[in-house]
């Protein structure tokens, strides 16, 4: 698939979310992924993870909208407790924390090597 027709595809289900009365807090693209397995002939697949609050009738419309999509590959959907979201944004920050530590860390390293 293209970008093109992934972003469309995403916004669709995007979409979905918003108007059945959700929210949608966070949509994050994992990029291409190889699967365990073959399916429907296919060696590897495009991930997303799409993070949202809707009322219960919302995910059953989901859930219709991935079946009938010739696209979707496989599809889960979770429901995660309210105390969870903090703990998942305190993950996050600190990833990315460690992540820019990192980089710094890497460029001090890079920049002390061309001085010598």
């Amino acid at each position: 698939m293209t970008d093109d027709a992934l972003n469309t595809l995403v916004t669709h289900f995007e979409d979905t979310v918003t108007k059945n009365g959700g929210t949608l807090l966070e949509t994050e693209r994992w990029g291409v992924r190889r699967l365990a397995y073959m399916i429907r002939k296919n060696t590897s697949a495009h991930y997303y993870s799409l993070h949202y609050t809707a009322p219960g009738e919302t995910n059953a419309k989901l859930d219709r909208a991935f079946h009938l999509d010739e696209d979707i590959l496989r599809w889960m959907i979770l429901e995660m407790p309210e105390a969870n979201f903090e703990k998942r944004a305190k993950m996050k920050a600190r990833v990315e924390n460690v992540e820019a530590r990192r980089v710094a860390h890497n460029a001090k390293t890079a920049e002390e090597a061309a001085a010598q």
